[in-house]
């Protein structure tokens, strides 16, 4: 077809999700998720810039690469980007679900969520070109 091009519709940025599964064992533990849900949270969204708060600044970008340690390394920092992963571009943090009673309604004495699960949805602010393709991403 000498009109390849009439068939090309779009190019999407692409999008990662993550979930993640907290169990605490006590108060300081279910402290500790609070507080990384809520840096998330924090940087998910815009911030009120200027006079009167009228424009808002862009969220929180994000770099994720997947890393691994070697065998027998576990004391170790050897610790180095999994180069079988694909690369990731710079990302925002598109969508923090947060589900505070994945079991069921149970909490510990304080009133703290016995298990919580929170779901990321990054989105890569960048196209993909073939010379980043050919780049590992």
């Amino acid at each position: 077809n000498p009109y390849m091009e009439v068939l090309f519709d779009a190019m999407s940025l692409r999008t990662f999700t993550y979930n993640f599964k907290f169990a605490p064992k006590n108060e300081k533990e279910t402290e500790e998720v609070q507080k990384i849900i809520q840096v998330f949270r924090f940087h998910m969204v815009p911030e009120l810039r200027g006079g009167q708060s009228r424009f808002l600044g862009l969220p929180s970008q994000f770099d994720i690469h997947y890393m691994y340690q070697p065998m027998g390394n576990a004391q170790s920092s050897n610790a180095g980007v999994n180069q079988y992963y694909n690369k990731i571009a710079t990302c925002v943090l598109q969508n923090c679900a947060v589900n505070y009673t994945p079991t069921g309604v149970k909490s510990f004495e304080d009133g703290g969520p016995t298990s919580t699960t929170m779901t990321l949805t990054f989105k890569e602010v960048e196209l993909l070109t073939k010379d980043l393709i050919a780049e590992g991403y």
